[in-house]
């Protein structure tokens, strides 16, 4: 196995490991089973995705021979599915629960699905990743990547917990989740390096600039 297939499994365990013992580490007598369900099920979500690659190898929706080829399979077949997946989770598991209080609980546990969904894609990239991906460009950017479409995604619908209408919120982190993850994906499919690494850096530089406001919004809040 290649050196980078092997950097591309490490970024997302490590990011769950260290939200882990930091959370241990603050809250000493807290209860985590929540934590765990969710990432055992961002790690299910791979189970779809394999299913839904079967379909679209099956529909030859995988031949990239043209611009709009590329972009519909990064934005819909790919960051559509990925992050449809993470927010099912989200809204279902974790928005319900009255453990989540506050909008940065919600941008944790959306990390936390991220990682847990990411670490299975990563492992499932080293055998059935498309061979137009380059699997190092993919090494280096995909823990910011995936840490900063969590972030977004975590922070509206985090905020949608004290909304009177909180279906906007949700439908608002959704959708600039899949644009945010689709970008990163259609540059990772074309090979530019330089687009790769600005909008990876654009991408991290929203994500934290949300999760900023929300320490923010909490400290007011104490």
């Amino acid at each position: 196995m290649e050196t980078c297939g092997i950097l591309s499994v490490i970024p997302a365990p490590l990011v769950a490991i260290c939200i882990y013992l930091l959370l241990r580490f603050k809250f000493p007598d807290g209860k985590f089973g929540l934590l765990h369900k969710a990432f055992i099920l961002g790690i299910v979500g791979i189970i779809p995705i394999f299913l839904f690659d079967k379909l679209i190898v099956f529909l030859h929706l995988t031949s990239l021979h043209s611009l709009n080829r590329t972009l519909f399979y990064s934005f819909v077949l790919t960051a559509g599915a990925f992050e449809l997946w993470k927010f099912l989770v989200l809204r279902l598991l974790v928005y319900p629960s009255k453990q989540v209080v506050k909008p940065i609980d919600m941008i944790v546990y959306s990390v936390i699905i991220a990682a847990g969904f990411t670490s299975a894609y990563s492992v499932y990239a080293l055998y059935f990743a498309p061979p137009y991906i380059n699997v190092c460009l993919y090494a280096f950017t995909s823990g910011p990547a995936f840490v900063s479409v969590a972030l977004i995604m975590g922070y509206f619908t985090g905020i949608s917990l004290n909304r009177q209408y909180p279906a906007i919120d949700m439908v608002t982190g959704l959708f600039l989740a899949v644009v945010f993850q689709g970008i990163y994906r259609f540059c990772l499919l074309t090979s530019d390096t330089m687009l790769l690494y600005l909008a990876t850096g654009g991408v991290l530089f929203t994500g934290l600039t949300l999760l900023f406001l929300s320490l923010r919004k909490t400290e007011d809040s104490d």
